[in-house]
């Protein structure tokens, strides 16, 4: 009987456990019920509430009118006489404006119209405030982000930021007069630049600001946020009604030289199939830096509209070529091709030439030097500087100007006839004879061009070793992929890192002829690289100087501001961005310029040399430069200028377009700048 109670109880037991059980089981049942309506509520108001700032006031003036309401209603209890509508504007008063709270009385109105003016402060105005600087917050920094669309005509569009952009934009602002000219043509009033980058913020409108200087004007630029490989980021630039657009490259960019290239090319690509372009005719003048010479044709081929390209590091090989041909000649470029003070090259149109000789012409300008022409044959702008005698001005003749000013280019009267000066003796403009021994210090990707660019001159006989840290395997690679014109020039390879001064010792550089200090392209930014330039200069000067057997210098540069730190040294300095901006820049405003930039910098048609004067009929005289003018047509030439070496400078100075009038002693140590083409 007793175990027959006990397995009783032990049976009740169980089933109170089970009923407990069940009845913790059915209250999570009801929690998670609970919960996940809550889940879903908070869900469906956060979908609702990130829609935008308009959905946002819509909730709280929702909840507000919930809560006038609720405040009507309870008021309406302890109120005789009024109406339903009467009491819950009563409550909407209160919860908006805290200065009726005085005018109510009865501790139970008082009560209601207290509780309803406090949520009337965290509701109505804090949330009101909240909304609303949320808003204005977000709308100021999708505005600082540049996705907002352009609206303008005639800009001048630049795609992609590098620090060449920044020498591009800088070069615009300071060339008044060519902008000026160029929006009128395009029947535009101001300059307008749009830039399209990756990321636009305030550091990026600080850079350029820092890069443009005192010519900085906010109003007339515009950044936008974007690739330019995407289509809909490029209709946010209005790419189709703009001027000019410019493609600048980036020298230290982190896809490299070869990728950047491949870069540009998409970009060609993206403008010209987009979907907005119906006409090839109609897509604007498109103006793109390639690094890489042998992509300029697919480059071309890539846009179906105008387009110029411009090799970068063809453009620097040669320049550095043609400087050690005739060494100072950096000093020419640097005025013609930069915003330095001096001379640049000028296009003019001048109908009124139409059939004229063209030594009448010339004689037309006095404050300026006629060196050609710019024809139109088969579509394409070619040169023609330097013509020979009896070259006749057509029509739709453009005539190419060196001037000071583009007012210098304004012709005056009838030129009056000049008479050949007796005696005049041919000057024999040779090639210079022997070989010339040059050192490359450094690697980057225009060394493989430069190579090919001192092959490219067969009359003329150069010995070329470079010395790098680079393995010299990877760099006879280059040199021997590059061109086929390389395999006739022997090129020796070197592994020293010339900021050492034991490797530069090694290299024995006073037995050069010329040194090259190329900028390196492998560091991360161009103050790196010219901070290593800068100190293997330095070295070198110091072995230099213990030598007595002259070696000529020849450094470049990668960023404007690091010139002055070479300070007053007897070297040669390219800055290779600020040219290459400079070009891309003047190309884009004058598109003619493109044709006489290649026929300078190029080995066939003429070329700028020095002139010595020993030798020559001005040997010992004491002439105007209207003379000299004179006496070098009657040979051949064009005279640019004088190069006084005199004075104990070891630059010496450069009279470029002096003033006709100007008289010049010239010694021995003197040349003639001029314009001619070797026999």
């Amino acid at each position: 009987m007793r175990r027959v109670e006990c397995a009783g109880q032990a049976l009740r037991s169980m089933e109170v456990g089970e009923e407990a059980g069940h009845r913790e089981e059915r209250v999570l049942q009801r929690e998670n019920v609970h919960m996940r309506l809550a889940n879903r509520l908070r869900f469906a108001l956060e979908r609702y509430l990130i829609r935008g700032a308009h959905y946002q006031l819509l909730a709280v003036a929702a909840l507000i009118g919930v809560i006038s309401v609720l405040g009507g209603v309870l008021v309406g209890w302890g109120a005789r006489g009024e109406t339903a509508s009467e009491s819950i504007w009563w409550a909407f008063l209160r919860l908006t404006d805290p200065g009726y709270l005085g005018d109510d009385a009865g501790f139970y109105r008082r009560t209601i119209s207290t509780v309803l003016t406090v949520l009337g402060y965290v509701l109505f105005m804090g949330s009101l405030v909240a909304v609303l600087t949320q808003w204005l917050n977000s709308t100021m920094r999708r505005f600082e982000a540049g996705f907002t669309p352009v609206a303008r005509k005639n800009h001048i569009l630049i795609l992609g930021w590098t620090a060449r952009a920044g020498i591009v934009i800088r070069d615009l602002f300071l060339s008044e007069g060519r902008v000026r000219r160029f929006l009128q043509r395009r029947g535009a009033r101001r300059l307008h630049i749009v830039l399209l980058a990756e990321e636009v913020g305030l550091h990026l409108v600080q850079e350029i600001r820092s890069r443009v200087g005192v010519s900085w004007n906010p109003r007339q630029i515009t950044l936008r946020s974007g690739s330019a490989l995407r289509g809909a980021h490029l209709t946010r630039v209005d790419f189709l009604r703009a001027s000019a657009i410019l493609l600048p490259a980036g020298e230290f960019s982190e896809a490299g030289p070869e990728n950047a290239d491949t870069h540009t090319i998409k970009t060609l690509l993206s403008l010209s199939n987009h979907p907005v372009v119906e006409d090839a005719a109609g897509l604007p003048l498109a103006v793109a830096e390639i690094f890489d010479a042998r992509k300029e044709e697919i480059a071309r081929e890539a846009y179906r509209g105008p387009i110029e390209v411009l090799a970068g590091s063809a453009v620097i090989a040669r320049l550095i070529t043609q400087t050690v041909r005739h060494p100072g000649l950096s000093h020419v470029y640097s005025e013609l091709l930069t915003h330095a003070s001096g001379c640049e090259l000028f296009v003019r149109e001048v109908p009124e030439f139409t059939g004229e000789a063209f030594e009448q012409v010339r004689r037309r300008f006095a404050d300026a030097v006629l060196l050609g022409v710019v024809r139109m044959e088969e579509g394409a702008f070619r040169p023609n500087l330097n013509p020979p005698s009896g070259f006749m001005v057509e029509e739709g003749d453009r005539l190419v100007l060196m001037a000071h000013a583009y007012e210098d280019t304004r012709p005056s009267g009838v030129g009056a006839a000049e008479a050949s000066p007796p005696g005049s003796a041919g000057i024999p403009f040779e090639r210079p004879a022997g070989a010339k021994r040059v050192l490359v210090l450094g690697w980057s990707h225009k060394v493989p061009r430069l190579v090919a660019e001192f092959a490219s001159y067969p009359d003329e006989s150069f010995v070329v070793e470079v010395a790098s840290t680079v393995p010299s395997e990877v760099r006879r690679a280059a040199i021997e992929r590059y061109s086929e014109h390389c395999g006739r020039l022997p090129v020796r390879q070197q592994e020293a890192d010339y900021t050492v001064r034991q490797d530069l010792e090694r290299l024995e550089p006073a037995s050069y002829d010329h040194i090259v200090m190329v900028g390196s392209d492998r560091l991360p930014s161009g103050e790196e690289s010219d901070a290593r330039t800068i100190v293997g200069y330095l070295l070198l000067q110091e072995i230099l100087n213990e030598e007595t057997r002259e070696t000529r210098l020849l450094v470049e540069l990668m960023d404007p501001e690091n010139v002055g730190l070479l300070g007053r040294h007897a070297c040669e300095v390219l800055v290779s961005p600020v040219i290459l901006s400079h070009m891309l820049a003047q190309i884009a405003l004058r598109r003619e310029l493109a044709c006489v930039f290649d026929e300078l910098f190029t080995t066939t048609g003429a070329e700028i040399v020095f002139q010595p004067v020993p030798g020559s009929p001005w040997q010992g005289r004491s002439l105007t430069f209207a003379e000299i003018e004179r006496d070098l047509r009657v040979r051949g030439g064009t005279a640019l200028g004088v190069h006084r070496r005199g004075y104990g400078l070891d630059v010496g100075t450069f009279y470029l377009n002096p003033a006709k009038s100007e008289v010049f002693d010239l010694s021995d140590a003197d040349e003639i700048v001029l314009l001619t083409a070797y026999a």
